[in-house]
């Protein structure tokens, strides 16, 4: 009986293990990445369910040894890394005073995970969420005071993690995509046709995977031509040419199979859940995703605030300096107030 007992103990201990069936359940600051920052960028990594995930923490030339300073987590777009719009949001807010993270999710850039590019909105909530834990850690940082910025498709992420996560004290989203699901699903008679197909390829392309290895990709962003709208030309633009284009991106392309996890979020039925957490909304009056934006506003609770940056497009207030700096100017408001 005494060895039965003793077995039984043992295999607790191993299933509680965060190495047991080679999964580490989590998120641990890695061993490589450094406890001491300089002022400016610093590349930093930790892990999010046994992966590492690498980012760039930015700290403010202002801080002083000893200070333990407010600091914002910064969620990018679909399929983008850290040195592209989220990175200059990043570097923008620490100049303003804040200690700010931007970070490739898993399966991008710098950070692990197979299979590449797979756009998975789920595992990202967990790497935001995992963000937040790892910056709460530090010792620069007043856990007190972690607020959160998304920027298009992080703008949905990053309310999903927000809502959920009383860690983080304010969210702001820039350019927000809330509803991945409404761009195939738009109250029309061949809606559900139109998703089963997309169903039935994204999980042949899973299963293919799952048997051989081989992963299905198509282009992130697709080509256009003078038929395509405004905001696939605006993308097109962004990420395929040397205006957005970094070493780091690595190839224009998504996991088939992220269809089904990507076509089946929706987070503006549960954003009125973010209160009391205090949100912001900025969009761009000429963006073609503005009605998102305002969806999802108009369905959050006070204390919310949306702001209109007057001739902005989606994709201007990724990199557009008139647009960009009135964006971090409001921003730095509303954290300032939010977190004091």
């Amino acid at each position: 009986m005494k060895k039965v007992v003793f077995v039984g103990i043992i295999v607790m201990m191993l299933i509680a293990s965060p190495g047991f069936g080679n999964q580490q359940m989590g998120g641990r600051i890695s061993p490589d990445s450094p406890t001491v920052f300089n002022a400016g960028k610093n590349k930093v990594s930790f892990l999010s369910e046994g992966i590492k995930v690498v980012g760039n923490l930015y700290l403010p030339k202002t801080h002083k040894k000893g200070d333990k300073l407010p600091a914002i987590v910064v969620v990018g777009p679909k399929g983008s890394v850290k040195e592209q719009t989220a990175g200059i949001y990043a570097k923008k807010l620490s100049e303003k005073g804040f200690i700010t993270l931007v970070f490739d999710h898993r399966t991008y850039g710098e950070s692990g995970g197979e299979p590449r590019h797979y756009e998975n909105p789920y595992m990202k909530i967990e790497d935001i969420k995992t963000a937040v834990s790892y910056i709460g850690s530090l010792d620069v940082v007043d856990k007190n005071r972690i607020v959160m910025l998304g920027v298009c498709n992080g703008g949905g992420f990053g309310a999903a993690a927000a809502i959920y996560d009383k860690r983080v004290k304010a969210y702001a989203s820039v350019s927000g995509l809330f509803d991945l699901r409404s761009q195939i699903i738009r109250g029309k008679p061949d809606d559900n046709e139109r998703l089963a197909g997309i169903m039935k390829k994204s999980g042949e392309a899973r299963q293919k995977y799952f048997e051989t290895g081989e992963v299905e990709y198509v282009k992130q962003m697709p080509d256009v031509d003078e038929n395509s709208n405004q905001l696939r030309k605006e993308a097109f633009d962004y990420y395929c040419t040397p205006r957005g284009q970094c070493p780091n991106w690595g190839e224009n392309k998504m996991a088939v199979f992220s269809m089904d996890t990507r076509r089946s979020f929706d987070i503006t039925d549960q954003i009125g859940l973010l209160a009391p957490t205090p949100y912001l909304a900025i969009a761009g009056t000429k963006a073609l995703t503005f009605g998102l934006s305002e969806t999802a506003f108009k369905r959050a609770n006070e204390p919310k605030e949306l702001f209109k940056i007057e001739g902005a497009t989606h994709m201007a207030l990724y990199d557009v300096g008139k647009y960009v700096d009135q964006a971090v100017d409001k921003l730095k408001m509303f954290y300032t107030k939010s977190v004091k």
